[in-house]
C-alpha cells in the first residue's frame, strides 16, 4: 500500500452560514454573483447576497421551519440555488438538491427516500413535473419564477428580499459536524444513494483545494454544470465565494457559447466532453479554411509550443507575438478571452486537447473525486501538473492503494454515510474508517494518481483477460467522425461497441461522396469500420472491435443514458441497444 498526503487542519470549524460571514468582512463590496438579465449580466455584491441569505432564513424561520428537517432544491444555476443554500446553512436546513434533468420517477423516489417535507422549484419544472409534486403533499412549496396565479396556502412565491425590514433573531444551535446536505447519487447502477456531507465536509475539502490551486478575490467563475453535483457545488460555489470571487452563471447549457463570451471568466469548471467539442469545432474549421491560413493556424501552433518550452529566439518570438494577435487571440476570444484556467472532472482528458489549450495560454488541469468525498480527493497543481493524471491528493484526506489495486481514501472531507442505509455504509466505508472508491489506480514515487478506470466496468472476457472500456472509449472518440461511444462484451471473447457517429461530419462525408444519409448504408458501416481499425491499430487483439451498431441517437441526460457529469450510464445502454 502507498501513502498520500496527511490531513491539513483548520483552528476552528465553522458552518458554511458562518464562514460565509467571516468572507463578506473582507469583501463585501465586492461582485459575489451575476446573472443575465435582458442580455447584460446584473451583479450582487457579497454585502447584497448576505442580506438576501439573512431575510430568506428569516422567512423560513417565521414558517417554523427547524434544524434538521429536509428542503428538496430543484432550480438551475442562479442566484436563487445559491441564496437558498446559504439561508438552508443559517437555520441548520438539509438541503436536498435534485437535478433538473431527472424524470418524475427519480424524483418521487428521492424526495420520498429523503424525507423532504419543503420543497424550491423553478417554475418550468414545477409546471412539468406538476402531477408527481401535488402527489408528493409536500408542506410548503416555493417557486421561482412567474407564479402569482398559484399562491395558496401552501404555494408561495419566491420572496422579494430587497425590503430592508426587521429580523427576527434566529436559532443558534448549528455545528459544523451537522448535515447540510443529502446529495443523491447518479445512479449509475440502481436506485441512487443519498450522501450525508456536513459543513465541516464541504470547508475542509474547499480550504484544501484552495491550497492546490490559487484563487483569489479577482476571479471570475463561469458557471454551468449543475449546482445539484457535488463537484460544482465545491469548485464552482463554495471555493470561489470563500475566496471573495465572482461566480457569474449562464443560462443554459444551449446558451453557454454565448453567455461565456459576455462573462468573459478567468475560470471555469468543466467535463472533457465540453472541451472535447470546442476542439473538434476548431478543427472542423480548419479543415474548410484555405491554405494559407491552415498554414499560419499551424505555424501559430508550432511557436506556441516552443514558447511553452521556453526555446523561442528574440526573432521567433516576435513571429509568435504576430500570429498569437492574429490567430490564438480569436480561438481565445470563443472562452471570452480572458481564461487562465479550466479544472476537468469526470473521465480523462486526451494529452493533445491539453497541450492544444494550453498552447492558447488556457492551462487545463485534471482532478478526481467523488460525492462521497465533499467531493474532491485529488488534483493538479497549475504549477506542478503531471498530464495523464489527476494530480496528488488533497491534504485534507490520505489516499493509498489496496493489494487488488484499489483507491481507498480516508479524511475529514469524507461523508457522514448514505442516508437510512447504514448497511451500504458499511459496505463502502470499512471499519478503519477507509472509503473504497471503487476506482483502480495507482500513485507514483512523487504521489501524483492514476486512474485505470472503475472496477464495476471492468469488462471480463470469456477468455479470462480484463478489458478497461474508458481507455479505449478516449481513442475512438478522438475521431472526428464519432461523438460518443461505449464498449462492452462481458463473458464474450471479443470486445464490442456502441457508436453514436458525428452527425454532421457524417452527413459532409455523405455528400461529398453522393451518399444518402443511411445509418444501415453498406459503405457508411464500412467507412466506419475503418475508422475503428485505424483508431486502435497499435493495440493488443484483445483490444480490437470484433462488432459495432452505429447509434441514430445520442447519449445523454433527457434520454437516460448520461449522468448529470456526463458519464456513461452502461447498465441501462447495454439494456437498450445490445
Amino acid at each position: 500500500m502507498l501513502r498520500g498526503n496527511i490531513y491539513g487542519k483548520i483552528s476552528i470549524i465553522m458552518t458554511i452560514a458562518e464562514k460565509y460571514k467571516s468572507i463578506v468582512k473582507k469583501f463585501g463590496s465586492h461582485t459575489a454573483l451575476a446573472y443575465l438579465s435582458d442580455d447584460h449580466y446584473k451583479k450582487i455584491s457579497y454585502d447584497e447576497l448576505n442580506a438576501y441569505r439573512r431575510r430568506l432564513a428569516d422567512r423560513w424561520n417565521n414558517f417554523d421551519w427547524s434544524k434538521g428537517e429536509k428542503l428538496a432544491l430543484m432550480l438551475p444555476n442562479s442566484p436563487e440555488w445559491i441564496i437558498s443554500d446559504l439561508a438552508a446553512a443559517t437555520l441548520g436546513i438539509v438541503i436536498v438538491p435534485i437535478h433538473t434533468t431527472y424524470n418524475s420517477e427519480y424524483i418521487k423516489k428521492i424526495v420520498k427516500h429523503s424525507d423532504s417535507k419543503y420543497l424550491v422549484i423553478h417554475r418550468d419544472y414545477f409546471d412539468k413535473h406538476k402531477a408527481t409534486i401535488e402527489e408528493l403533499n409536500f408542506s410548503r412549496i416555493i417557486v421561482v419564477g412567474d407564479s402569482q396565479d398559484l399562491a395558496g396556502e401552501h404555494v408561495h412565491s419566491w420572496p422579494i428580499l430587497d425590503e430592508d425590514k426587521k429580523l427576527s433573531k434566529l436559532p443558534q444551535n448549528i455545528s459544523g459536524s451537522d448535515v447540510h446536505t443529502i446529495v443523491y447519487t447518479s445512479g449509475t447502477t440502481g436506485d441512487p444513494k443519498g450522501v450525508m456531507l456536513t459543513h465541516k465536509n464541504f470547508i475542509f475539502n474547499t480550504e484544501a483545494a484552495k491550497r492546490k490551486v490559487d484563487i483569489d478575490y479577482n476571479d471570475r467563475f463561469f458557471s454551468f454544470l449543475p449546482l445539484s453535483h457535488a463537484f460544482e457545488r465545491t469548485a464552482g460555489y463554495y471555493a470561489p465565494i470563500f475566496s471573495g470571487s465572482s461566480i457569474y452563471f449562464a443560462r443554459s447549457k444551449q446558451s453557454i457559447i454565448d453567455d461565456i463570451k459576455k462573462a468573459r471568466p478567468t475560470m471555469i469548471n468543466s467535463v472533457p466532453r465540453i472541451f472535447e467539442k470546442i476542439y473538434g469545432k476548431v478543427f472542423d474549421k480548419i479543415d474548410t479554411a484555405s491554405n494559407f491560413k491552415k498554414k499560419i493556424f499551424f505555424k501559430g501552433l508550432q511557436l506556441a509550443v516552443l514558447k511553452r518550452k521556453k526555446s523561442l529566439g528574440f526573432f521567433k518570438y516576435i513571429l509568435w507575438a504576430i500570429l498569437d494577435f492574429l490567430i490564438m487571440r480569436k480561438l481565445r476570444a470563443v472562452l471570452g478571452g480572458r481564461l487562465r484556467m479550466a479544472i476537468s472532472g469526470g473521465a480523462s482528458l486526451d494529452l493533445k486537447m491539453l497541450r492544444f489549450f494550453e498552447n492558447l495560454g488556457i492551462k487545463i488541469i485534471e482532478g478526481y473525486g467523488m460525492s462521497e468525498a465533499s467531493p474532491i480527493i485529488a488534483v493538479n497543481n497549475p504549477n506542478n501538473s503531471r498530464p495523464g493524471t489527476v494530480g496528488c491528493a488533497l491534504d485534507c484526506n490520505d489516499v493509498i492503494v489496496s493489494e487488488s489495486k484499489e483507491l481507498l481514501v480516508r479524511g475529514t472531507n469524507i461523508m457522514k454515510g448514505y442516508y437510512k442505509l447504514d448497511d451500504v455504509t458499511d459496505e463502502i466505508i470499512d471499519k478503519d474508517d477507509w472509503l473504497h472508491t471503487g476506482d483502480l489506480g495507482f500513485i507514483d514515487r512523487d504521489g501524483f494518481i492514476s486512474i485505470i478506470g472503475r472496477a464495476k466496468d471492468v469488462i471480463v472476457l470469456s477468455t479470462g483477460k480484463n478489458i478497461f472500456p474508458e481507455t479505449i472509449e478516449n481513442i475512438l472518440n478522438e475521431s472526428r467522425y464519432i461523438s460518443q461511444s461505449m464498449i462492452y462484451g462481458d463473458n464474450q471473447k471479443h470486445i464490442s461497441a456502441l457508436i453514436v457517429p458525428n452527425f454532421e461530419q457524417l452527413k459532409k462525408w455523405c455528400v461529398k461522396h453522393n451518399l444518402k444519409f443511411d445509418l444501415a448504408d453498406d459503405r457508411i458501416v464500412s467507412f466506419y469500420e475503418d475508422k475503428l481499425n485505424q483508431r486502435l491499430k497499435d493495440h493488443a487483439k484483445v483490444e480490437q472491435i470484433n462488432h459495432f451498431r452505429l447509434l441514430s441517437e445520442e447519449f445523454s441526460q433527457e434520454n437516460g443514458f448520461l449522468t448529470p457529469t456526463l458519464k456513461l450510464k452502461r447498465y441501462k445502454i447495454l439494456k437498450i441497444y445490445k
